[in-house]
């Protein structure tokens, strides 16, 4: 197994666990799409935290596997893998917050983005080299780069292929925070119990309704909804209930809820 999980205090702590680069390889990308597709559906996790060992996050495809992709034609085949992968990230009703260090360089890159919170050390190279290989981003990163930075920066990343330092992903929108490497991991943690403690029914109301945004004008009435459902919860109660007595709330969390 290339991917590790352990859940504690409702937190899913998974590690990418294939050094030295922690390639992105067939393999790994269904045990990503697996995983996630069953911690979105577990009623007992929260918050999903992602991080790799070694030196580096993700350092792109695992290149040896491209001659047999050109030879038996599983171009097509390698997308929607990749975009499944990546869409089981996104689909999680749960807030994920990736722990991004060293390189994240193609596939690496693309599957950053997937997450809700990227959180950055310093020492992060990232960029976008598929070019140099004649091809461009085809995990679904294409589209989620878009979404993150706009398309000018977006086509300069994919055009250029150039390597980027963590400052510049925090100017583009890509990076939501950076941190000293030896930090990553305390940071990681604390943005994770941070998310844990809030209402999980709001916590996945507001990622649903950042999906569901298309435009102001669209979203009014579905804004609305969502909005005065909250107001018809336990949650809210218990909110309002604890800061007038002084006290932290203490929610029943389930995803059902």
């Amino acid at each position: 197994m290339k991917v590790k999980v352990t859940v504690c205090d409702r937190i899913a702590q998974v590690q990418f666990d294939s050094p030295p680069l922690n390639l992105l390889s067939n393999k790994a990308k269904c045990e990503i799409k697996d995983l996630f597709q069953s911690l979105g559906a577990d009623k007992d996790v929260s918050v999903i935290l992602f991080e790799s060992t070694g030196e580096h996050f993700c350092c792109g495809a695992d290149l040896k596997e491209f001659p047999d992709r050109i030879k038996n034609n599983e171009s097509e085949k390698a997308w929607i893998e990749g975009h499944e992968m990546l869409q089981a990230i996104m689909n999680t009703p749960q807030p994920t917050i990736a722990c991004v260090h060293g390189n994240a360089l193609g596939g690496g890159a693309e599957l950053a983005s997937a997450f809700d919170i990227r959180l950055f050390a310093h020492d992060v190279i990232f960029g976008y080299p598929e070019i140099t290989r004649t091809v461009y981003p085809g995990n679904g990163g294409f589209e989620r780069l878009i979404q993150l930075c706009g398309k000018a920066n977006a086509l300069y990343l994919l055009l250029t292929g150039e390597r980027m330092k963590a400052s510049d992903m925090l100017r583009m929108g890509i990076a939501n925070k950076i941190v000293e490497r030896d930090q990553l991991k305390k940071e990681g943690k604390k943005v994770a119990e941070l998310l844990a403690s809030y209402s999980f029914t709001t916590v996945k109301t507001i990622k649903q309704a950042m999906k569901d945004y298309k435009n102001a004008e669209q979203f009014y009435q579905k804004g609305m909804d969502y909005f005065s459902a909250l107001h018809q919860t336990e949650h809210i109660k218990e909110s309002l209930n604890a800061f007038f007595e002084k006290r932290k709330p203490v929610y029943h969390q389930k995803l059902k809820d």
